[in-house]
């Protein structure tokens, strides 16, 4: 009886022990789902015998960023934009060189003081077959979707950032001030926007109040691609992601996986040879490069600041162990900018002090930032002086893998002068918030408070990492630019 009494309080040891490791916080793990039926029954109906021509090929993502929506309007980071413009099409799109190519629009014309310009959609461009139509199938994309995405830009519940690319369009900014000032819909007195028209379903006209050479740039920017009104059912937050692009959103599988599968009825769907896209995100870097490690993970397209220092020299080369497995390529680049707030409690003289101590020990700030920053600018003024001994200072909360890596060298440089940070826990300007990091990116608007006096100012080169067995993945000189057109996997790693 003693000895069943002692196995059985061994048992209970045992028991509470192993309950206790798996209590523990474990590392970030990243679990890939590679099974081809979980994108979409449509495609993989395909029975025949596998040749190079048909397997059945998953490209993994690796975004060190999260991706909070898929709402062209609400996107805010290089994660949303990159996903964006695998599901949905503009009117124009940029190529590998950064130029202008037809994309909805086949083909467009201007008017000799290049302020109207008139665009011709395809008529075999398709909306992704949703439950958001009442038959369930995607219709054909026509001039009133684009006008209507366009109207949107200046509703009162979304960002004004997109609106802000087009308030030379006339009328715009009439209907922009209107939507936001007005807040009873009943006294609004206009209907649109009148420097956009549409003669019919396939053509679509704009009216500039001075030429502007970046329009078609502007017009290429995932904050201008097109969907359906059906897709935001009211409420932004009700947002359904149907686009027309070659990839269509499947599902997201947990709150850091998203699965595209290729759009079978893309009116270029002879260039996609990707059957499934996985997205994964997350800012846990040491998780993401165990994924690439193992082949869950085949491209990242934004190396953060321990990936750089890890893989890169300090030219921006690969190391040599990583030379075989990989290949490194500049993805455009950023410009961060640290800013003091006036409505804060520190004073001018207090922000130029700090950005002449920034100065005196910028190398300190570059730290683990990686190679290649240039276009170095302080703002200090020597001739003013202050002490920042017992000063408490509130730093906004950062996102950004590299804003998060310059804040944390910021807040160490100005402890050492005698500060005390702390860093904010919400990532926006309150009374509270004395100095913030921003970046900004070719084409995209910046916030509206970084309007703010600038302290320091740098550009940092983004890099991706690829691995050497996937081919034609596209980059140009827009970090957030992404395009798998011929894009495929060499071997066979799924």
């Amino acid at each position: 009886m003693m000895k069943l009494l002692s196995s059985a309080q061994k048992l209970i040891t045992l028991l509470i022990m192993v309950a206790a490791a798996v209590a523990c916080k474990q590392p970030e793990t990243i679990v890939v789902d590679r099974r081809p039926d979980t994108a979409a029954q449509q495609d993989t109906t395909d029975k025949k015998p596998p040749t190079p021509q048909n397997i059945f090929q998953q490209l993994n993502i690796g975004e060190n960023q999260p991706i909070h929506s898929l709402d062209p309007l609400l996107a805010s980071n290089r994660s949303e934009y990159r996903a964006i413009q695998l599901i949905y099409d503009g009117l124009v799109r940029f190529n590998a060189d950064g130029e202008i190519e037809p994309a909805l629009a086949r083909e467009w014309s201007s008017s000799s003081n290049n302020r109207k310009f008139t665009f011709h959609l395809r008529q075999d461009a398709y909306f992704h077959d949703s439950e958001v139509f009442g038959s369930g199938t995607g219709p054909k994309v026509t001039a009133r979707n684009v006008s209507f995405v366009f109207e949107r830009m200046a509703r009162n519940t979304v960002p004004p950032r997109a609106a802000e690319l087009f308030m030379n369009v006339k009328g715009f900014n009439g209907y922009f001030q209107e939507q936001r000032q007005v807040y009873n819909p009943k006294q609004r007195q206009l209907s649109g926007i009148s420097g956009i028209s549409t003669p019919n379903d396939t053509t679509v006209v704009f009216e500039l109040n001075n030429p502007d050479p970046d329009f078609l740039k502007k017009l290429a920017t995932p904050l201008a691609v097109i969907y359906p009104k059906e897709a935001v059912q009211g409420l932004e937050s009700s947002f359904n992601p149907v686009g027309n692009g070659p990839f269509r959103f499947s599902q997201q599988a947990n709150d850091s996986t998203f699965i595209l599968a290729k759009f079978q009825d893309y009116y270029a769907a002879s260039e996609i040879k990707l059957n499934r896209v996985d997205i994964i995100s997350t800012d846990n870097e040491p998780s993401l490069w165990k994924a690439v490690k193992a082949q869950d993970i085949h491209y990242l397209p934004g190396l953060g600041p321990q990936l750089v220092e890890k893989l890169l020299t300090k030219q921006g080369s690969l190391k040599d162990p990583y030379t075989k497995q990989f290949t490194v390529s500049k993805n455009g680049q950023a410009k961060l900018t640290l800013y003091r707030n006036t409505g804060s409690h520190i004073s001018e003289n207090t922000g130029e002090a700090i950005a002449a101590i920034a100065e005196q020990n910028s190398q300190t700030l570059f730290s683990e930032l990686g190679p290649g920053i240039s276009d170095v600018t302080f703002s200090a003024d020597n001739t003013k002086s202050a002490t920042l001994s017992s000063l408490q200072l509130e730093i906004m909360k950062a996102e950004h893998p590299f804003e998060k890596q310059f804040q944390k060298n910021l807040a160490s440089l100005l402890e050492k002068h005698g500060a005390k940070v702390r860093f904010s826990n919400i990532s926006v300007l309150t009374d509270q918030t004395d100095l913030f990091v921003t970046q900004q990116d070719t084409l995209i608007p910046a916030r509206s408070w970084t309007e703010k006096p600038t302290l320091f100012r740098f550009v940092l080169p983004i890099y991706s990492l690829t691995g050497n067995s996937i081919q034609n993945i596209q980059q140009n000189q827009y970090s957030w630019w992404i395009s798998l057109r011929n894009t495929n996997l060499s071997d066979n790693l799924n």
